[in-house]
């Protein structure tokens, strides 16, 4: 059985496009087997962007286990003043970003890279849609990075599933964060909203 948040280098191969219309525009992205949300775009992530653009965000932005690239190209191309670095330790998926960005002549900076070994940089904003079939300790480290990685006024959004702990990863993040929030629930997914970080041990 292969997990699309591990590499899978005895899997073949088998690249294709998807398409899809979001917010008003149209959208081919490359995948493969052995990536996230291989057949269409994944509901979360789409609502997860939705509803950061509403936010006005700005500056630096860091997308923690990035997948094929959907958040963070998004993100880049409704708003293309962002300087987005994205995360993403499946070396198929990070290929298909990279094909995706160079269609689309969008500079942002994938890196193919596992976020346990440690990350660089300070960031305005962190995103992620975690991967929940990873385990929770995987999932809160990528919530202590984000607590960790973002500038004092900094905010995290991230995506969970009811059914798939998104009230025990509230909780998690009440740890970490002064203040934590729910700004949608939409089909199950809840999109959350944590902002001013503790300092943690």
């Amino acid at each position: 059985m292969t997990h699309y948040f591990k590499n899978s280098e005895n899997l073949p191969h088998n690249r294709k496009e998807i398409a899809f219309r979001f917010l008003g525009v149209n959208y081919t992205f490359n995948v493969d087997d052995g990536v996230f949300s291989k057949s269409k775009p994944d509901d979360g992530s789409l609502l997860l962007v939705e509803n950061i653009l509403k936010q006005k965000i700005h500056g630096k932005v860091l997308d923690l286990g990035s997948g094929y690239g959907l958040i963070s190209l998004l993100l880049k191309h409704q708003q293309a003043d962002l300087q987005v670095t994205a995360y993403e330790v499946n070396d198929r998926a990070v290929e298909c970003a990279l094909r995706t960005a160079q269609r689309m002549k969008l500079d942002v900076n994938f890196r193919n890279q596992d976020v346990l070994l440690g990350i660089e940089g300070q960031y305005d904003v962190v995103v992620t849609n975690p991967p929940i079939r990873a385990g929770k300790q995987v999932v809160y480290t990528f919530f202590d990075l984000a607590s960790k990685h973002l500038v004092k006024d900094g905010c995290l959004f991230a995506v969970i599933r009811r059914q798939q702990g998104a009230a025990s990863a509230f909780k998690a993040l009440q740890q970490r964060f002064e203040t934590v929030e729910r700004i949608d629930l939409h089909k199950g997914f809840e999109i959350i909203k944590a902002y001013k970080p503790l300092t943690l041990d």
